[in-house]
């Protein structure tokens, strides 16, 4: 075999693997089941981004007792609550993150996995998390951290959950009446 066939080999498997590849993504990506609907009316959350808050959410929630005490959908309306009291820039950079994760692209390089979210082991989303934690770039870091920010702190402003952590609530303030 000569160079020039070898070279165009080599070349042809490569654009071949490729389109598998890319194929198999598509296939993945067109197999998620959608979230449970609910009468909430999401102002930031898409479908996808709660696809993707369904499979971290239990990850982050993992060995703590409350996590059947609040559901998943009233973690996703605070959730949502929330980001729309955040600054433009902020909502901006979380809607970024999230399209990006939400894409095979970004969920193949940035979380190293290669099946859709809703197929994803709980060990390998594990795993893509503590990488983004202890990861040696900022961006990541910041990046965990604000989605640990925001699904603790979801869950947190529910009441269910304050006896987790010993917290009684706000204190209760009596008025003298004149």
């Amino acid at each position: 075999m000569n160079r020039r066939k070898f070279i165009r080999n080599i070349v042809s498997t490569s654009i071949l693997s490729l389109g598998g590849i890319s194929a198999y993504q598509y296939y993945q990506q067109t197999q998620l089941v959608p979230p449970k609907k609910d009468d909430f009316n999401y102002k930031f959350l898409t479908e996808n981004d709660r696809v993707l808050l369904e499979v971290i959410t239990p990850v982050f929630l993992s060995g703590m007792s409350y996590q059947q005490s609040v559901k998943l959908n009233i973690i996703f309306q605070n959730i949502d609550s929330a980001i729309i009291r955040l600054s433009m820039q902020t909502q901006e950079e979380l809607r970024d993150l999230f399209n990006l994760l939400a894409s095979a692209f970004g969920r193949l390089t940035l979380a190293n996995i290669w099946l859709n979210w809703q197929s994803a082991s709980s060990e390998s989303v594990d795993l893509f998390l503590t990488e983004w934690r202890d990861s040696h770039l900022d961006l990541l870091q910041t990046a965990y951290r604000g989605l640990h920010k925001l699904i603790i702190g979801s869950v947190y402003s529910e009441e269910h959950s304050w006896s987790t952590i010993g917290y009684a609530g706000s204190p209760k303030i009596k008025f003298a009446q004149a």
